[in-house]
């Protein structure tokens, strides 16, 4: 009965089903993130992103046996073009960021992509911003300067290699609601895995080093969750607007901040928390648009 229940108002709110399929991306993506700095002391960043993407692609084969060239047929193969190389590109700078900054900080100067997704779905999708909503994206803003204590963190490359990132990211999400409007979640994804292998395989061919049994395994387990959360990523798109849902995003810096802390004995300190706790309100602000 309480399943029943859950499952009814899952149904009945699509903007709660788009949430909670977006936490749990984030959870997979903390994980990704987690094994790429880990990965980052013994492989090159053209390895990582390449076996990042093919072993993300090979876990979606079964998927594409089953449905036939038929479920691989697209109207938009220039905007899957687009949304792949916009990926790409800044997944290799994220990538860099992650192998030379703390873990929680790292994916929080990245979170800056939802400030940037409103903006963006306005303009481009033409979707309407609330005024909830803006003062939700500005207590997000204050939440991110707590956490990044801008006054301790020198703006160096990798800072600006984030920011880059999350002007990227903020594209490629709103690229994704775009499509999903007729494409289904699995193709969305199959597209973006294919596309950024082939692209890929080149620059890992001329930065190669040999890879342990350990680091095959770490990778394989990375594709996997990579694969698993841009699923729950696509489907939260499709059952609501990133206008709506897009500040749960910065879920993903709880549970990295979790696993620097446990992994890389990474301090939480009072402004990761605090800003943590602003970035929480922001989202239940945005997505419920009440201010409590």
């Amino acid at each position: 009965m309480r399943l029943f229940s859950f499952t009814h108002t899952l149904q009945a709110s699509p903007a709660l089903a788009g949430g909670i399929c977006l936490v749990l991306s984030e959870v997979l993506f903390a994980g990704v993130g987690a094994l790429v700095k880990h990965l980052s002391t013994d492989l090159t960043q053209a390895q990582l992103v390449f076996f990042r993407n093919v072993f993300a692609f090979m876990f979606l084969l079964p998927w594409v046996f089953r449905v036939g060239v038929s479920g691989l047929k697209t109207s938009y193969p220039g905007l899957h073009l687009f949304r792949s190389i916009t990926g790409l590109i800044a997944m290799y700078c994220f990538f860099q960021v992650l192998a030379n900054m703390p873990l929680a900080p790292a994916m929080m100067a990245l979170l800056t992509a939802p400030f940037l997704v409103p903006i963006v779905a306005r303009i481009w999708l033409k979707e309407h911003i609330s005024r909830i909503t803006g003062i939700a994206i500005l207590v997000g803003f204050v939440g991110v300067t707590l956490v990044l204590e801008p006054d301790k963190t020198d703006f160096n490359i990798y800072i600006w290699l984030a920011l880059i990132c999350a002007c990227l990211v903020a594209v490629n999400k709103c690229s994704i609601r775009k499509l999903s409007g007729t494409e289904p979640s699995a193709r969305i994804v199959f597209y973006f895995s294919g596309i950024a292998s082939v692209v890929s395989f080149f620059p890992m061919l001329f930065d190669w080093t040999p890879i342990s049994t350990a680091s095959w395994l770490a990778l394989i387990t990375m594709g996997l969750f990579a694969t698993i959360g841009q699923l729950f990523m696509t489907k939260a798109f499709q059952l609501a607007s990133p206008v709506k849902i897009g500040l749960l995003t910065y879920s993903s810096v709880i549970f990295a901040a979790i696993l620097g802390y446990v992994f890389w004995q990474e301090p939480v300190s009072a402004g990761l928390i605090l800003g943590t706790v602003l970035i929480i309100f922001a989202a239940n602000m945005t997505i419920r648009q009440r201010w409590l």
